[in-house]
């Protein structure tokens, strides 16, 4: 298992080397995929916390109307 760590690390440098630009369009593209993952995120948050209002503020009219 102690030769594993050597050659992933080996075939890391060469693919690096073989990437155009030093595997910076793979960063970029992890980027990018992270930034759009956080925005899908915070967009359902935004709309989870819209319904919990819309629902708290209904509970309250109903009970006022009681």
């Amino acid at each position: 298992m102690r030769a594993v760590h050597p050659v992933t690390r080996a075939v890391q440098s060469a693919a690096l080397l073989a990437l155009p630009h030093g595997g910076q369009r793979i960063a970029r593209r992890n980027a990018w995929v992270a930034t759009s993952a956080e925005a899908a995120w915070a967009r359902n948050r935004r709309e989870a916390e819209l319904a919990l209002q819309r629902a708290l503020l209904a509970t309250r009219r109903s009970a006022a109307a009681q």
